[in-house]
């Protein structure tokens, strides 16, 4: 599905854009902060009285969400129905993980046309898979919100790209 090209386009007021499988994803309207966190390991030396030495120790990056108005498009929908897939049938749930990138375009970009004015930074997503999927909003016929539907990624770490 291509991305809308109106004056209601999301890309042009967020100014950022997800790629996923070489398509850009139409409709996403947040993205959450990317993040990693190291861990330490304590290395204890004989004859050392002051402490433990700290080391770096496990890397862990925190999932990161994405945010979509509610729609007819499929796409994150149908990405995270592979991960149900592979527990009822392995063989058929390949391309449960995907690489995913985030491009962030400066404030007079047009994302619409990368070419006239590329990202200011992107970066990439390894191996990222659906760890979460709300597929309907809360519903309430008292107030005239924007249903906004929500996918949590787990991934094995980003670079910037």
């Amino acid at each position: 599905m291509a991305a809308r090209a109106s004056s209601f386009d999301p890309y042009r007021t967020f100014k950022f854009r997800v790629r996923m499988n070489g398509a850009t994803i139409a409709g996403v309207t947040k993205v959450s902060a990317l993040g990693r966190s190291v861990g330490s390991s304590e290395l204890k030396e004989a004859g050392d009285f002051l402490g433990p030495r700290q080391m770096p120790g496990q890397v862990t990056y925190d999932e990161v969400t994405l945010e979509q108005g509610w729609s007819a498009d499929t796409t994150l929908e149908t990405w995270a129905n592979e991960v149900l897939r592979l527990h009822s049938d392995p063989s058929s749930a390949g391309q449960f993980k995907r690489t995913v990138f985030i491009d962030v375009f400066p404030l007079n970009a047009n994302t619409i046309n990368p070419g006239e004015i590329g990202p200011v930074v992107s970066y990439k997503l390894n191996r990222a898979w659906v760890s979460k999927y709300v597929a309907m909003p809360e519903l309430s016929a008292e107030t005239g919100g924007i249903g906004i539907r929500s996918i949590t990624l787990r991934h094995e770490g980003w670079e910037r790209f």
